[in-house]
C-alpha cells in the first residue's frame, strides 16, 4: 500500500472525527436538521476511514493454504462494506431527519456555530481530498489515463477512490447546508433547512450505490487496464521465439497484486533449455509492467496452420 494513500485515510479518520463532534454540538444548539445531517455524514465517515485501514491491515496478511494468493482482496471487502455504510447510516438518517424537520419545522439559534463547523470541514476535507487526488493523480501518470473520470473509474484502489467520493460529496454537502442554513435564518423559514437535509441524504445514498457498484468489479475478479495489457501483451510478442499468445488472461488480486495467466504458441524446434528461457523471458516482460504479478505461462508448439485457425481471447 502506497505510503500516500495511507496517509490520506489517516488525515480523513483525524479530520472526519473532530468535525463531526462539532456539527453534532452545532446541531444541537442551533436546531438545524441539515447540520445533524452533517453530522452524521461525518461520523459515518469516520467509521468508513476505520474499515478501510482494517481493510488495508488485513491485506497485508502472507498467503495460506486457505487464501494462496494472500489476502489483497480485502481491501476490495471492506470498501463494499464502506458504500453500505454510507447509505445505511449517513444517507437514511439524514433523509429521516430531513423529512421529520419539514413536518415539524423550528427555528434555527445559534447560527453562527454552523458556520465554524462548515467552516472548519471545509478545511479537513479539502487537506484530505487534495492528498487522496494526489494519488489518483499517480495512478492516472501510471495507466496513461486521460481524464479523471476515466480514472475513477478504473481505478483498482478502492481506499483512494472510497476517500475522494466521500470528500468530494462532503464539499457539497457543506456548501448546500451552508446555503440552507443562511436561507433559513434571514428567511425566517426553516424549510429550506429540512429540504437540505433531504438533499444530502438523497445525495449520499446515489454516491454510495455507484461506489459499491465500482468495487463490485473488483470484488467479482477485474482485469488490468487496457493500457498495461497491451503494453504487456506487445513486449511479449516481440520475442523472436514467440509465434503467437493464444490466450491471455488477468486478475487484481489486490490494488497492487496481479494474477497473469497465458497461453503462447512458440516457433517450431525450439529445446527444451530454450523453452525454460523463453519463460523466464516473458515473466520478466510481465513484472517490467507489473511489479507484484504471479505469473503462469502455459507454452505450445503448434504449426503455424493450426495457430490461424485457433480462436484468439486475447480480449484487447
Amino acid at each position: 500500500m502506497a505510503s500516500g494513500t495511507s496517509k490520506a485515510v489517516y488525515v480523513a479518520l483525524a479530520g472526519n472525527f473532530f468535525i463531526a463532534i462539532f456539527k453534532f454540538i452545532a446541531a444541537f444548539f442551533s436546531g438545524s436538521s441539515s447540520m445533524l445531517a452533517e453530522g452524521y455524514h461525518s461520523i459515518s465517515d469516520t467509521l468508513n476511514q476505520v474499515f478501510l485501514l482494517v481493510g488495508i491491515s488485513k491485506s497485508k496478511q502472507p498467503p495460506n493454504k486457505l487464501h494462496p494468493y494472500g489476502h489483497g482482496k480485502e481491501q476490495f471487502f471492506w470498501a463494499f462494506v464502506v458504500s453500505m455504510m454510507i447509505f445505511g447510516i449517513a444517507g437514511v438518517l439524514s433523509f429521516r431527519e430531513g423529512y421529520h424537520k419539514l413536518l415539524h419545522p423550528e427555528p434555527l439559534e445559534y447560527v453562527w456555530l454552523t458556520f465554524i463547523a462548515l467552516g472548519l470541514a471545509l478545511i479537513f476535507e479539502g487537506t484530505s481530498l487534495f492528498l487522496a487526488g494526489n494519488e489518483l493523480k499517480k495512478q492516472m501518470k501510471k495507466e496513461k489515463m486521460r481524464n479523471i473520470i476515466a480514472a475513477i473509474k478504473h481505478s483498482k484502489d478502492p481506499t483512494v477512490l472510497t476517500v475522494i467520493f466521500e470528500d468530494s460529496l462532503a464539499l457539497i454537502s457543506i456548501f448546500i447546508a451552508g446555503t440552507a442554513i443562511g436561507l433559513s435564518y434571514y428567511t425566517g423559514n426553516p424549510v429550506y433547512d429540512a429540504i437540505a437535509s433531504l438533499i444530502i441524504g438523497g445525495l449520499l445514498m446515489i454516491f454510495s450505490v455507484v461506489l459499491a457498484s465500482e468495487t463490485k468489479h473488483l470484488l467479482i475478479g477485474e482485469s488490468i487496464s487496457k493500457y498495461k495489457r497491451n503494453k504487456i501483451i506487445k513486449k511479449i510478442e516481440a520475442l523472436k521465439e514467440v509465434n503467437e499468445i493464444i490466450d491471455f488472461r488477468t486478475m487484481h488480486l489486490g490494488p497492487e497484486e496481479t494474477l497473469v495467466t497465458m497461453e503462447v504458441n512458440l516457433k517450431d524446434n525450439l529445446l527444451t533449455d530454450d523453452a525454460e528461457k523463453v519463460i523466464d523471458k516473458i515473466e520478466a516482460k510481465v513484472n517490467a509492467t507489473l511489479k507484484n504479478a504471479k505469473c503462469y505461462v502455459e507454452l505450445e508448439h503448434v504449426p503455424k496452420k493450426r495457430v490461424k485457425k485457433k480462436k484468439s481471447k486475447l480480449f484487447r
